[in-house]
């Protein structure tokens, strides 16, 4: 069985554990050390049984706990030379730490690492498409555009976690600084639920058996306008069959199982 549990999603900090069997891989650690350690445990899983770390972009929402926790628990971890530059951190600051680049397929312990550049303003941000058991889940967290290439690398997956970060209204009338409000609807910030629900339209197929919204605002959008956008969508493509969660921010969701 494969399981895709969502630990935490948006600002508040970002975290999913997709497990191949008893292969257990954390993609981000954007809570605390600690917070990553209790909701692990809640989900049954003990820290030290994670397989690998894999960081998506040096954000500290992404990364916050990334350093903590992979030394304490003594948790491999995989990210870009680029992203570990931008956290100023060096490779003898974890216990071991495996760089890849965008583009170039790696093993990360019998699963098989699709690491694909997304648009985003970081120091080389990646989306993921992690294979084992055959079965493809699909990763696209940060990005202020639906790429060709982030449509092509999605498709095929059993399993797509995409974010819906915001509603083009909300946003536009909401609290936030114009100049943050820019940053967010731009095109290195983050998908609106029209945007996501494009990119989920074109890159689910036939394969497709579940849907994983991440990433919402908790200012700029809501669950149920999220959910429109990407139903409506998936229906006028003729997409029906599939399950969808929208990933909690404040604590784990209820695993997709395959």
């Amino acid at each position: 069985m494969v399981r895709v549990v969502p630990l935490g999603s948006g600002s508040s900090g970002n975290a999913t554990v997709v497990a191949f069997g008893a292969r257990r891989i954390l993609v981000d650690a954007g809570l605390s050390a600690r917070e990553l350690a209790l909701r692990l445990t809640e989900v049954g899983i003990a820290p030290a049984e994670l397989t690998a770390i894999l960081l998506t972009h040096e954000h500290h929402d992404h990364a916050r706990g990334l350093e903590r926790f992979a030394v304490k628990h003594k948790v491999p971890v995989f990210t870009s030379p680029e992203t570990l530059a931008a956290l100023n951190l060096a490779p003898r600051h974890l216990g071991t730490w495996h760089p890849f680049e965008p583009g170039v397929l790696f093993e990360a312990y019998g699963v098989t690492v699709d690491p694909f550049t997304v648009p985003h303003d970081a120091a080389n941000p990646v989306g993921f498409v992690l294979t084992a058991d055959g079965v493809k889940v699909g990763i696209a967290t940060d990005l202020g555009h639906a790429t060709t290439l982030v449509v092509e690398r999605l498709r095929g997956c059993h399993v797509l976690i995409v974010e819906a970060n915001h509603d083009d209204d909300m946003l536009v009338r909401g609290p936030y600084p114009w100049a943050l409000k820019q940053r967010i609807g731009g095109r290195l910030g983050h998908l609106s639920n029209a945007e996501a629900a494009t990119l989920i339209a074109a890159a689910a197929d036939a394969d497709c058996q579940a849907v994983i919204l991440a990433h919402l605002s908790e200012n700029n959008n809501t669950v149920a306008l999220a959910r429109q956008a990407v139903a409506s969508a998936m229906a006028a493509a003729g997409r029906t069959r599939y399950a969808m969660r929208v990933a909690n921010g404040r604590a784990p969701t209820p695993a997709v199982e395959i």
